[in-house]
């Protein structure tokens, strides 16, 4: 059982730096960042998995507006838009509300990454950190990917 655990530890590990990694979209365009201003915007992530196929994540934000009626205009602090990342993959995302088809999860453990992003696509960080929360799904359509039998 220990070495399931260490097994599943080494690969969030790997999926974390190889994810954080990434720091330009499918087009690899860097973008730059801006230093959030108190009150601090924040966010998390609750992942509800969804009746019919797939998962909807929850972005639960304080001190954050949604703006996409501004997306690539002048910058308001504390509001903008999100980028949801499904293991390196950026989405954007205009709402609290995002759904990942199952399609979408294509590993046995999938990292989910959020960032909160100003009006011009630039990343909102504190302390020269991004602001952002990470979190896992276990792709259950994949059956048993690990065999524990000796």
């Amino acid at each position: 059982m220990k070495s399931i655990n260490t097994f599943f530890l080494l690969i969030l590990i790997f999926l974390t730096l190889q994810v954080s990694a990434q720091q330009k979209d499918d087009k690899k365009i860097s973008y730059q960042s801006v230093e959030a201003k108190n009150p601090f915007p924040s966010v998390d992530i609750k992942v509800i998995k969804d009746a019919q196929s797939g998962y909807n994540v929850q972005l639960v934000t304080k001190n954050f507006k949604f703006a996409p009626e501004k997306v690539n205009k002048d910058n308001f602090m504390n509001e903008g838009h999100a980028y949801i990342y499904i293991n390196g993959i950026k989405n954007r995302v205009y709402s609290e509300w995002y759904h990942i088809e199952d399609e979408k999860l294509t590993q046995p453990i999938n990292q989910i990454r959020v960032t909160l992003n100003a009006n011009n696509r630039a990343e909102y960080m504190v302390n020269s950190r991004p602001i952002e929360a990470i979190g896992v799904i276990k792709n259950e359509n994949l059956g048993n990917w690990y065999n524990n039998k000796k």
